[in-house]
C-alpha cells in the first residue's frame, strides 16, 4: 500500500462516491426542493448521465493534451461548482444545468485514475486496492447522504460531495505525467552487426 495507491484509492472514492450520489438522489433532489412530479424528477439523472457519457467520450483526448492530472484537477472542479448550483438554485431548469455539469465534470477522473494505477508496477494489486477504494465510495457516499437528509434535506446534504470533490482537486496530482525514458544507448560491445575492417 504505497503512497501513490493511497491517493489514487482517494481519487477513486471521492468521484465514484459523488457518481453513487447522483444516481441514487438525484430524482429525490429535484422532488423535495421544487414538489416536481416524477417524470420531471427523472431528468437530474438524465441530464448528469448524459452530460457524463459526452465527457468520457472526449476525456482520453483532453488527457492526451493537458495531461490525466489536469482532467481530474479542473473536472472536479466543473463538477464542485455544478454542486455549488444544485444547492443555491432557485430554479429547476438552473439546478438541470448543475447536475448536468456534475456529470461533465466528473466523467473523465475515474478512468484516468484506474490507468494511472494500471500503469504502476504490480499493477493488477495497485488496481485491485484502488478499486476497493472505489466501490467503499460507490456504496457508502449515498447511504451517508441518506443520514444527513433525514437530519437535514437532499439539497444540504449535497455539501458532502462538495467536499469529497474538493479532495479530488488536492489528490489530482498523484497523476502528473513522469517524463518519458529516454534509453541509453548500448555500449559498443553490444551493436549487432558486422564489424568494419580495414
Amino acid at each position: 500500500m504505497t503512497r501513490l495507491t493511497v491517493l489514487l484509492g482517494l481519487g477513486a472514492l471521492t468521484l465514484m462516491s459523488t457518481e453513487g450520489v447522483a444516481g441514487d438522489w438525484s430524482a429525490w433532489q429535484l422532488r423535495q426542493a421544487f414538489g416536481a412530479a416524477a417524470g420531471i424528477a427523472a431528468f437530474g439523472y438524465t441530464f448528469f448521465s448524459v452530460a457524463m457519457l459526452v465527457g468520457r467520450l472526449s476525456a482520453d483526448r483532453i488527457a492526451a493534451r493537458f495531461g490525466p492530472a489536469a482532467v481530474v484537477r479542473f473536472g472536479s472542479l466543473l463538477g464542485l461548482a455544478g454542486l455549488v448550483v444544485i444547492v443555491v438554485s432557485p430554479a429547476i431548469w438552473l439546478t438541470l444545468v448543475g447536475w448536468a455539469a456534475l456529470g461533465l465534470g466528473i466523467s473523465g477522473g475515474v478512468p484516468q485514475i484506474f490507468t494511472a494505477a494500471g500503469n504502476q508496477p504490480n499493477s493488477a494489486i495497485v488496481l485491485s486496492r484502488v478499486l476497493t477504494f472505489g466501490y467503499v465510495g460507490v456504496f457508502g457516499g449515498p447511504a451517508i447522504i441518506g443520514l444527513i437528509a433525514q437530519v437535514t434535506s437532499v439539497t444540504d446534504a449535497m455539501l458532502l460531495p462538495i467536499v469529497l470533490l474538493l479532495i479530488a482537486v488536492v489528490v489530482a496530482g498523484a497523476l502528473r505525467k513522469r517524463p518519458d525514458v529516454v534509453p541509453a544507448e548500448p555500449p559498443p560491445d553490444a551493436v549487432i552487426g558486422p564489424r568494419p575492417t580495414g
